[in-house]
């Protein structure tokens, strides 16, 4: 499997991470495990679940191993293969964070049998810690496909295009404002949330390897308002949080509108010199 692959690969699966552990704490199986860590509560001496309730925190460690060594296979491949320093760097980085995104995902569990209750820093801060491990590895991604095919300004204009179509349906799931924010819901707007997020980290790379710096300055900010109001709908909020959530929506969806435009008007005009890096 080349690196593009690879890490497309681990990206994906780093996502799916962070799916699994949104419904195990929505479904309420986050302590199901008679809240030991890194074991369980079911046979070989606590190694698998005894219920399908602890099954679904038992999976979201499986699939959070699992991710850790794809991890570190993208980090070893990028830096034995000779690749980009922004690659290898960005790999990197998410390898460093990793052990500590563990560490937190530890801690919502045996928080629990020290505050008597899940502690709403330590899920923020666990959930946080992920959503910068996903963007280094979609960042690495973009730009390894980047490295093999050459960017163009439709590129930029096909994924803020995607990006543009996620908005209606994430503000229609926003937290307990049409619907009641259950599990299915949730898997289904953080699922979404991450495409839209993905897509504007690769406008804004895309945009920047152009050198089109209002495109790439627009889609950047766009995806640190998308995933703030991801980390903000993790907490228990209330009419003041479902408008900060909307306006972070509304203000994404305006920067990106904004960034799809301006590329399609650099790639009408004649005298557009469009620049690698």
């Amino acid at each position: 499997m080349d690196l593009r692959r690879l890490l497309f690969v681990t990206t994906i699966t780093t996502a799916l991470t962070a799916l699994v552990g949104v419904l195990t704490a929505t479904s309420g199986a986050g302590l199901t495990c008679e809240a030991r860590w890194p074991l369980c509560d079911g046979a070989v001496f606590g190694l698998f679940p005894a219920n399908f309730m602890s099954f679904i925190e038992w999976s979201h460690r499986l699939v959070a191993m699992i991710t850790g060594f794809l991890i570190i296979g993208s980090t070893i491949a990028a830096w034995r293969g000779g690749h980009p320093r922004r690659i290898r760097f960005a790999t990197l980085a998410a390898l460093i964070i990793t052990p500590v995104q563990i560490v937190f995902g530890a801690f919502t569990v045996l928080v629990h049998e020290l505050v008597f209750g899940y502690s709403i820093v330590v899920l923020t801060l666990h959930f946080s810690f992920a959503a910068t491990i996903l963007g280094l590895l979609v960042a690495a991604t973009v730009w390894a496909y980047a490295e093999a095919t050459p960017v163009s300004l439709d590129r930029v204009q096909q994924a803020g295009g995607i990006a543009l179509l996620g908005y209606p349906v994430m503000v229609a799931l926003t937290p307990r404002l049409f619907v009641t924010f259950g599990e299915v819901v949730q898997f289904l707007y953080y699922g979404l949330g991450f495409a839209v997020f993905a897509g504007l980290v690769a406008v804004a790379l895309w945009g920047r390897e152009l050198d089109a710096r209002g495109v790439s300055l627009a889609g950047g900010v766009a995806a640190l308002a998308v995933i703030s109001q991801l980390i903000i709908a993790r907490q228990a909020f209330g009419s003041r949080g479902q408008l900060l959530i909307l306006a972070l929506s509304f203000a994404a969806f305006g920067l990106t509108l904004g960034a799809v435009s301006r590329s399609r008007s650099l790639g009408a005009s004649p005298n557009r010199a469009v620049a690698g890096e």
